[in-house]
């Protein structure tokens, strides 16, 4: 992967000057995501929860989405990675390999988070260290943004176990070092 000239290799939240907040790196991978980025990236501004970092990997595109990035380019919660097409998992791993949270959360460009997303998934793993990983319910929206459908998840605690209810991978927030633990995402 290539860095992008907007960024370069380095955090704002250097690990040994953290905060009692933890710092989430949100991972956004793309390819040809111009059309939904920008809110995209709004969401991910505007959380009530604000230590985070935000890896942009780009996969290649040929829209001209870069467009959309370099608006926020003096921002410098943002770091840009371009990378020639090779796929969302890649993406992922050179983003892991790159992020300095203590959680990792993925959002896909063609998602947004509601404004406390962050602030309630950390909330959840702050205060149960014995879960690896919490993920949202979530709404299927029209191009206006109405609401078309709900898609409420079950109560874990009572209904169902992970494994009969996986997480979806977007907006999903797992500890790190629980996935540099098993190896990253899976390239094969």
């Amino acid at each position: 992967y290539t860095p992008h000239p907007l960024s370069s290799q380095w955090s704002p939240f250097p690990v040994s000057t953290m905060m009692e907040d933890p710092l989430v790196s949100v991972i956004l991978p793309f390819f040809n995501g111009k059309k939904f980025l920008e809110q995209t990236i709004d969401s991910i501004l505007a959380q009530t929860y604000q230590h985070f970092e935000l890896l942009i990997i780009d996969d290649g595109s040929t829209d001209n989405s870069i467009s959309i990035i370099k608006e926020y380019e003096s921002n410098d919660k943002i770091q840009l990675i371009t990378q020639s097409r090779k796929g969302l998992n890649r993406c992922n791993n050179v983003a892991l390999s790159i992020a300095h949270g203590k959680y990792v959360v993925r959002l896909d460009a063609d998602d947004y988070f509601l404004p406390n997303a962050l602030e309630r998934m950390v909330q959840v793993l702050e205060d149960n260290l014995d879960i690896a990983l919490v993920f949202p319910d979530y709404h299927l929206v029209d191009l206006d943004g109405v609401i078309i459908h709900s898609v409420r998840r079950h109560n874990f605690e009572n209904d169902v176990t992970l494994y009969d209810q996986p997480a979806h991978g977007a907006c999903t927030m797992i500890r790190r070092s629980v996935i540099k633990n098993i190896g990253g995402y899976d390239e094969s």
